[in-house]
C-alpha cells in the first residue's frame, strides 16, 4: 500500500519551504500525485459594536492571502519540477472565513493531508485551531509539521504511540507507507499497567508482529509515564532517540465550537517538537 494522493495545505507563508519538501518527500515514496491548496478566506463579518445597525466587516487576511499568492504558486510548482513530480495547484476562493473548510472538504478525497501548526504568536491569518478542526473533520490521516524550524520530516526513525485504542490502531494503519520507509519504528506504550486495551502479558506485540508482516522494522517499548501525560512522555521518546517523525491516535470530539482532546492529544498539538501524523 502506499499514498497515490496527497494534499498539502499551504496557506502558513512562514512554513512554505518545509510543507513543499514534506510533501516532496512523501510523495516520493510511491509516486503520489500531490495537490497544494491556497485558500483566499471569505471576509470577516462582526456584528456593529456600535448604534448602527450596519456589521463590520474585516478583508485584512483575504487580501494578505491574495498577495502571496503568485509566491505561494510559483515555490509549490518549482518544487515539484524539481522533484519530477505530478500535481496541481488549487486556489480557492473560500466560502467562510475558515481556511480549514476548504482544507476539509478537499482532504477527504486524499490519502493523507499535510499541513502546519498555527503559531499563536503570530498572527498568520490562519485561525489558531485550524489543526483541530481538520482532525475532526476530515477523517483522513493529518501530517502535522512544527511551528518552528527545529525538526523537518525525517522518516528514518519514527516513534508509534500504542495504547490498544481504535484511534492508536487507525493511525498505525494510515502510517504503513510512512514506517516501511523508516530504518527502525518503536512501538511505544506508556504505563501498560494502567491501559486495559493492550495485551497484557507483552504491550505491542500483536501489532508489532502484524507491522512486521509489511516489512516494517518494529519493535515494542514500554515507558512509565511518571504521572505525566502520555503525549509527554511520547515526546520525550522521541528525543531521545532523534526520532524524525511521531504517530499516534487524536482522541477527542467537538461540542459545539469547542473542541474537546485527551491529555495526550492536548499536549502533542500543543508542545509538538517534531512532525506528528495524527489519525482521528
Amino acid at each position: 500500500m502506499s499514498y497515490k494522493t496527497v494534499l498539502v495545505a499551504l496557506n502558513e507563508i512562514n512554513r512554505l519551504d518545509a510543507l513543499n519538501e514534506a510533501a516532496v518527500k512523501i510523495a516520493k515514496l510511491g509516486g503520489a500525485f500531490v495537490r497544494g491548496l491556497y485558500t483566499i478566506p471569505a471576509a470577516q463579518i462582526y456584528p456593529s459594536t456600535g448604534f448602527e445597525a450596519v456589521p463590520q466587516m474585516f478583508e485584512g487576511h483575504q487580501t494578505f492571502f491574495k498577495n502571496n499568492l503568485a509566491k505561494v504558486k510559483s515555490a509549490f510548482e518549482a518544487s515539484l519540477q524539481k522533484a519530477g513530480l505530478q500535481g496541481e495547484f488549487i486556489a480557492i476562493e473560500g466560502h467562510s472565513p475558515l481556511i480549514s473548510d476548504e482544507i476539509i472538504s478537499h482532504g477527504k478525497s486524499a490519502d493523507l493531508i499535510i499541513a502546519s501548526a498555527t503559531d499563536p504568536a503570530e498572527v498568520s491569518g490562519v485561525e489558531l485551531d485550524c489543526i483541530e478542526r481538520v482532525l475532526i473533520g476530515a477523517g483522513r490521516p493529518l501530517l502535522v509539521l512544527p511551528r518552528r524550524n527545529d525538526h523537518v520530516l525525517d522518516l528514518s526513525r519514527v516513534v508509534v504511540g500504542w495504547n490498544g485504542g481504535r484511534e492508536a490502531a487507525r493511525s498505525v494503519f494510515d502510517a504503513i507507507p510512512l514506517l516501511k520507509d523508516a530504518q527502525a519504528v518503536d512501538i511505544v506504550c506508556v504505563d501498560p499497567k494502567n491501559e486495559e486495551r493492550v495485551t497484557p502479558e507483552e504491550p505491542g506485540r500483536r501489532i508489532v508482529a502484524t507491522l512486521q508482516r509489511h516489512g516494517v522494522k518494529a519493535e515494542a517499548r514500554t515507558m512509565e509515564g511518571g504521572g505525566e501525560s502520555a503525549g509527554k512522555a511520547l515526546l520525550k521518546r522521541a528525543q531521545e532517540i532523534n526520532a524524525g517523525l511521531l504517530v499516534m491516535g487524536a482522541y477527542g470530539h467537538s461540542r459545539l465550537r469547542e473542541f474537546v482532546f485527551g491529555g495526550a492529544t492536548r499536549h502533542v498539538l500543543d508542545d509538538m517538537t517534531r512532525p506528528v501524523l495524527m489519525s482521528h
